[in-house]
């Protein structure tokens, strides 16, 4: 009874991000289907990356006509986030020895489910991880599906607005999250101006900036955060 209660608890969280997943994932799906890929391959590439701005750059430079090693490489800088994220939730995780339950949840540590997870101020079952997780991850493949098929139907404005959608978010957990802990501010202002010193002074390409950016305002969170501050608990 209370893995089924906490199963749906992270679904309740996840909901939100469902809707949002569902219609950035239309985009990719439009564009896939502008790209020349085929409905399988579309849904194939969302069921086995899961990682929206990783698979939009995929997609722009195999549109460019980058070499596979190159597109690889890229994908794998502008996803190597995801390994930090993972190992600074794995000590907050209850099950931490299930390599099954790990290796999953390691997949589906997206920004916003990383973001959530978060700010639970308490240890992370596998029960709520699992609905989390499999509720934004349906959003996110069925979304690409939809995308591809219904694609060619939708006026330009809503293709627009559905590439914006994950930005929405991002700004809505941070102006909830600003409310609790002013911090959040300073992390915000320091990954900004790294990423915008990277790219117009430096002249750095737009996801090698990201990851600097990235990257220094973890470690800057680092020194200003304290565990009980980001998770609530000891």
């Amino acid at each position: 009874m209370e893995e089924k209660l906490l199963f749906k608890e992270g679904v309740r969280d996840g909901s939100p991000v469902f809707l949002g997943y569902f219609a950035t994932a239309v985009a990719f799906g439009l564009l896939c289907r502008t790209s020349g890929l085929r409905f399988f391959e579309s849904v194939l590439i969302s069921l086995t990356n899961y990682a929206g701005s990783g698979q939009f750059l995929m997609m722009n430079l195999y549109n460019a006509g980058s070499f596979l090693l190159e597109i690889v490489i890229s994908v794998f800088f502008i996803n190597s986030r995801y390994i930090f994220m993972s190992a600074s939730l794995y000590p907050h995780l209850e099950d931490k020895k299930g390599v099954l339950s790990r290796l999953f949840i390691g997949f589906g540590d997206t920004d916003e489910n990383f973001a959530i997870a978060s700010f639970k101020g308490r240890p992370l079952p596998i029960g709520y991880m699992t609905g989390l997780i499999l509720t934004t991850y349906s959003g996110w493949v069925s979304g690409t599906a939809v995308g591809f098929v219904a694609g060619s139907f939708l006026p330009p404005v809503v293709q627009k607005a559905a590439v914006i959608t994950i930005y929405a978010m991002f700004a809505s957990i941070l102006g909830s999250e600003t409310k609790k802990n002013a911090k959040v501010l300073l992390v915000l202002v320091v990954s900004a101006v790294l990423n915008s010193f990277s790219v117009l002074c430096l002249h750095i390409a737009t996801g090698f900036s990201f990851i600097i950016a990235m990257l220094g305002a973890t470690v800057f969170a680092s020194f200003i955060y304290t565990d009980e501050e980001v998770f609530g608990i000891e």
